[in-house]
């Protein structure tokens, strides 16, 4: 009988299912194993499973095509796979291990104090116990280090175990060029490279149309809508009412509320009204490529309006230095000024400093131009560059043959 190459797959844990991003994630990973065709094997592996809580309303009854273990009660069971990866997030990032792996595990009971916590977490996320071997066959893709600094790798702990996982695993590729920075002087390489997309990107248009949609996701209004979220992760400053009316006045396209996450609409965005009737996972996602334009504050929703061809102006706050050590870095804004940066698409980008009046002259010229299909061209076409090259290396990692993603 024909060997099957097995895979496990190791991402953050996305409690309940809660964020929508971290979901879209996943599904990449899947939307590629399906593309490859290649009979590929994958075990799903995270810290503590979505089933932890309750899971969220829209995506219960979902089948999704994964089934997650707890990580630290299957640890010994990657030296059975083939290959190894990781997959997205800040997995291997000091501050993540420290603030909000250690917070969760202690949250749910997982650990008895912090020491015992970080001390899994060496385990499971840097490898500790792992031998030379399962790291030569361990790839990394769409984590992010942009908030590593010198400080961390001096840590005698984590320094030496994130330095030896970097160093010897078979290949990374990290969301943003300068955690690929980061890597190459790691890595002391600086020929390879180590920029791929976010992980969330390499599913294509249409390849999530397998997730149960409903009539929520189908009835946009004729000439398109603007979806909006906000509030999530940066504050709404006073200008942004106003600056989402004006272009959508300018754009005759009405604002509605984009329940990416399960939260209430904030008071300075109220009067923009929720679709009626219930939704699904598939329909928050199947909805994006309908309309004309997304406003968020949200990383991810930003990354995924993108990647569905669908112009995204996306909000953040200038970066703050953290005041405690239970200010998430996960959670900085600056991943998103990234993001844009990386792209040339910080047009599409606006800091809650100051008002942007001026700024819906410029977005309706890229919007009707053709500047906004040009950004999402060079997206997806990195992405899509980025698709294969990790394709490619795990097809030689698994000695299957090399893949060939049709468009």
């Amino acid at each position: 009988m024909e060997h099957m190459a097995r895979v496990a797959v190791i991402t953050a844990p996305n409690i309940g299912y809660r964020n929508t991003g971290m979901l879209t994630v996943d599904l990449a990973f899947e939307s590629l194993r399906r593309r490859m065709g290649t009979g590929l094997d994958a075990t799903w592996y995270t810290l503590h499973t979505p089933e932890t809580v309750p899971l969220r309303e829209c995506a219960r009854g979902t089948r999704f095509p994964f089934r997650f273990h707890p990580l630290a009660e299957h640890l010994d069971s990657l030296r059975d796979h083939d290959a190894v990866v990781f997959w997205g997030d800040f997995l291997h990032t000091r501050h993540y291990l420290a603030q909000d792996a250690t917070n969760r595990l202690l949250d749910f009971g997982f650990a008895a104090d912090r020491d015992a916590a970080r001390g899994l977490l060496n385990r499971t996320l840097l490898f500790a116990d792992q031998p030379d071997d399962l790291l030569a066959r361990t790839l990394s893709y769409g984590g992010t280090i942009l908030h590593n600094t010198q400080s961390d790798y001096e840590d005698k702990e984590y320094g030496p175990l994130f330095f030896r996982l970097v160093t010897r695993s078979h290949r990374v590729w990290v969301r943003d060029p300068l955690s690929a920075a980061k890597i190459a002087h790691l890595r002391k390489d600086r020929t390879t490279d180590y920029f791929g997309s976010d992980a969330a990107l390499l599913s294509r248009p249409g390849d999530l149309d397998h997730l149960p949609a409903t009539q929520w996701s189908r009835s946009v209004p004729e000439g398109g809508a603007i979806g909006v979220f906000l509030g999530a992760r940066t504050p709404v400053p006073d200008w942004l009412p106003a600056f989402c009316q004006g272009l959508s006045d300018r754009l005759g396209a009405p604002l509605e509320w984009l329940p990416w996450f399960n939260r209430d609409v904030p008071g300075a965005v109220s009067h923009i009204a929720r679709r009626p009737g219930d939704h699904t996972i598939g329909d928050l996602l199947g909805v994006l490529p309908r309309y004309r334009l997304v406003i968020t504050d949200t990383y991810h929703l930003a990354v995924n309006a993108w990647g569905a061809g669908t112009p995204a102006v996306c909000v953040g706050a200038p970066e703050p230095t953290p005041k405690t050590h239970d200010d998430y870095l996960t959670l900085s804004d600056v991943k998103k000024h990234v993001f844009h940066m990386a792209y040339d698409a910080t047009d599409f980008y606006l800091s809650t400093r100051e008002g942007h009046g001026q700024d819906i002259d410029r977005l309706v010229r890229l919007l009707e131009g053709g500047g906004a299909d040009a950004v999402a061209t060079r997206i997806r076409e990195h992405a899509d560059h980025s698709a294969a090259a990790f394709t490619e290396t795990l097809a030689s990692l698994l000695g299957t043959p090399r893949p060939t993603l049709a468009p």
